[in-house]
C-alpha cells in the first residue's frame, strides 16, 4: 500500500512539473525581449504583438528585428531595436536625425509635421514619435551616400531614456502598413520594463 502511495505522489508530481515547464515555455514565447543583454548588463524587455515576425538582425549594431506584415498590398515594415552603451546622443539630436531622413511633398519641415509625445512607462520616460512623407532610405551604410526616395512611407519609433543610454525602437514602412500597426505599437510600448 505504501509503494502504491508513493508510485502515485511521484507521478503526480511529474505531471505538475511537466506542466509547469509547459507554461513557462509558453510564456516565454509570449514575451519577446532584446536578443541580447547590453555590455552593462541591462536589457530592456518587452512583449510584442503574436504577429510582429522577430528576424535575425541585418547589423551587429541592432538588438534586435522584427517585420511587420503588409496590409492592402503594401509591403511589409521592419523595427530595428538599437542600444549603444555610454553612447547614442540626446533624445532630440537622434530625433533630428530621423527626421532628416525624411521630406515632405510641400517641401515643408519634417520636424514640424511630426507627432511627438513623451510618457512614462514603468518609471521610464519614452518618446513616441510618428512621421509620414518621402523616406529616404540609404543605399549603403555610409553616411551621406545614396538614398532611395520612398513615397507615402512613415516611421513609428520610441526612444527609452535609462541612465546608461537611451534605447531605440524605429519602425519604417509604407505609411498603410505602419497605420495598421500603430495601435498595437502604443500597447506594445506600455509594457517596456528592465
Amino acid at each position: 500500500m505504501h509503494k502504491s502511495i508513493l508510485s502515485w505522489t511521484l507521478i503526480i508530481a511529474s505531471f505538475l512539473l511537466l506542466q509547469c515547464s509547459s507554461d513557462e515555455s509558453e510564456q516565454q514565447n509570449k514575451t519577446q525581449k532584446s536578443d541580447q543583454a547590453s555590455e552593462t548588463g541591462i536589457a530592456l524587455k518587452y512583449s510584442t504583438p503574436d504577429e510582429w515576425v522577430q528576424e535575425k538582425p541585418s547589423s551587429s549594431m541592432r538588438k534586435a528585428q522584427y517585420r511587420w506584415p503588409g496590409v492592402d498590398g503594401a509591403e511589409d515594415a521592419e523595427m530595428a531595436v538599437f542600444f549603444f552603451p555610454g553612447a547614442g546622443g540626446s533624445v532630440k539630436m537622434n530625433l533630428n536625425r530621423w527626421y532628416g531622413q525624411f521630406k515632405q511633398p510641400d517641401g515643408g519641415s519634417t520636424a514640424a509635421k511630426a507627432e511627438e509625445k513623451t510618457i512614462d512607462v514603468d518609471g521610464l520616460d519614452v518618446t513616441v514619435v510618428y512621421v509620414t512623407g518621402t523616406f529616404l532610405k540609404s543605399k549603403s551604410m555610409m553616411m551621406g551616400g545614396p538614398k532611395e526616395e520612398k513615397k507615402n512611407y512613415a516611421m513609428l519609433a520610441a526612444i527609452v531614456e535609462t541612465e546608461k543610454a537611451p534605447w531605440f525602437l524605429k519602425a519604417t514602412g509604407p505609411q498603410k502598413t505602419i497605420d495598421h500597426w500603430r495601435p498595437e505599437f502604443q500597447e506594445f510600448v506600455k509594457t517596456f520594463h528592465f
